[in-house]
């Protein structure tokens, strides 16, 4: 029986293991006095639980210690004055506590980080104390042990595939979370990368599966799509966003699961539910096969300000139907032929009505003429041209300065999935390079949420402080560098 209840009973079935190790900081021990601080360096970007010791020095504590605690995922954060914080999302994602202590004891912090770097300050103390015993107990569901070295002579490319897998190792919790330092759920988006990266490097199937069962469990809007994210800590619950796109690529993360393990078990669990989000956006469709706008925000593609998604989310949708007609075919369903008739006569549609013979573009009227990397890669995508023809349109937008270009790795990598769509891997390679590199030379341990690299303030939220700098869709690389045995093109 496939409802809610059966399927969160399969996603509980597939419940990963996860797997700890201590990591002892570069101080092992510091005596201070009210106004002191001590900064302890990891070395690596870790997720998991802080504890430490305290004691007195020559005098016993006769009063409370205040300590503040700070969590950075790099030195920058670690510096940063929390209190100038402006953004628009809730300033206690910000990682610092400040705790009283009453008595020498040992402190485990209740609370799950994501840092390399943190500081501790003495607020307060009428005696000196001592401060020792540093440990950060470290987690993740990812196995390091099937984890195979890239070989590659690149050097670029190689520490770009080990920051990519160290990302999505620090995702992989209970569930593929977003962002371990913020948000900490599973959204749709995000499932889709990271398992993909997950087949290449830990293929952890049990994950895959626990996801998929996870969203099947969720709550529909009224237009039938499912929710963009669940929560599974300290209990399930389906999400309140009930993006297009997403519940579209909740699809194509099904499909991608069956290619890669031919599992049709899980598929026909799924079946009926992609097939009913396929249906309910086929609902919001005009007379020409169009999607139509609908009230509120329906529609995410990319961070990107001031983008108009219409183009983007149709091609989603093409790109979708022909992932899933493919699965059908596969597995034998009796409606293959429909799905492949719609397929045809959808792309038919978006070539007549959203494509701009003179400009030789995606630009149109429905995105009030907007000029996007994101509209030309997802018609690419979405197959509604090819070849020759989509090389010239996707190279004319990359090179104009007027087009609105994409602004997180998660666009960034269906910008990368079209090159390789187009053979174009020599530049996948430089592209790759370029964006990730550029992250790499700024020292990263792992890579971020959003990235622009002329302007290292940019936030979707109004502050650079609550940006995610460990997240889960931006691992990719070690997908395509791996899928495609990348090497420095010659």
């Amino acid at each position: 029986m496939n409802d809610k209840n059966s399927f969160l009973i399969k996603a509980q079935e597939n419940l990963p293991i996860l797997n700890y190790r201590n990591i002892i900081p570069n101080v092992k021990e510091f005596t201070a006095v009210s106004g002191d601080s001590v900064f302890l360096d990891l070395g690596e970007h870790a997720v998991g639980h802080f504890s430490f010791a305290f004691d007195n020095v020559n005098e016993f504590v006769d009063a409370p210690v205040r300590l503040l605690i700070k969590f950075g995922e790099d030195l920058r954060e670690i510096n940063d004055d929390f209190s100038q914080y402006t953004g628009g999302l809730s300033k206690t994602w910000l990682q610092e506590e400040v705790i009283n202590l009453d008595f020498p004891q040992k402190i485990i912090m209740p609370r799950r980080y994501a840092c390399r770097y943190i500081k501790i300050t003495v607020e307060k103390t009428n005696k000196p104390i001592r401060l020792y015993d540093f440990s950060f107990c470290a987690s993740t569901s990812a196995d390091m042990s099937v984890l195979k070295t890239y070989v590659t002579t690149d050097y670029l490319l190689k520490k770009i595939d080990l920051v990519a897998t160290n990302t999505l190792k620090e995702c992989m919790q209970l569930v593929f979370e977003d962002g371990p330092k913020r948000d900490r759920r599973l959204w749709i988006g995000d499932l889709r990368l990271e398992a993909l990266a997950n087949y290449y490097t830990f293929n952890n199937l049990e994950i895959v599966k626990r996801c998929l069962y996870l969203f099947a469990a969720g709550n529909m809007n009224e237009l039938g799509f499912l929710p963009s994210y669940v929560y599974e800590t300290p209990y399930y619950h389906s999400g309140e966003a009930h993006i297009a796109d997403y519940a579209l690529l909740y699809v194509v993360s099904v499909c991608d699961y069956y290619e890669h393990t031919g599992d049709v078990t899980v598929v026909n669990d799924l079946l009926q539910l992609c097939k009913s989000q396929l249906e309910s956006f086929r609902a919001i469709l005009d007379e020409n096969l169009i999607v139509t706008r609908q009230p509120g925000w329906f529609a995410f593609i990319d961070w990107c300000p001031g983008l108009e998604c219409l183009t983007a989310l149709q091609g989603v949708y093409l790109y979708t139907l022909e992932r899933f007609s493919e699965l059908l075919k596969a597995i034998g369903d009796d409606e293959y032929e429909k799905y492949v008739l719609h397929l045809s006569q959808v792309r038919c549609a978006a070539k007549n009505h959203l494509f701009d013979e003179r400009a030789h573009l995606f630009i149109n009227k429905l995105d009030n003429c907007q000029l996007s990397v994101h509209s030309q890669v997802w018609m690419i995508l979405g197959g509604v041209i090819s070849g020759e023809e989509a090389k010239e349109v996707l190279a004319s937008c990359l090179n104009n300065k007027n087009a609105k270009q994409p602004v997180t790795p998660y666009m960034r990598h269906y910008v990368t999935e079209a090159m390789f769509k187009l053979n174009m891997q020599s530049e996948a390679v430089e592209y790759i390079k370029k964006f990730w590199g550029g992250m790499i030379k700024l020292g990263v341990d792992t890579f971020w949420e959003a990235y622009i690299p002329d302007d290292l303030d940019f936030s979707p939220y109004e502050d650079r402080m609550i940006n995610s700098l460990c997240h889960a869709w931006s691992c990719t690389p070690s997908y395509f560098i791996r899928k495609f045995g990348l090497q420095y093109p010659k």
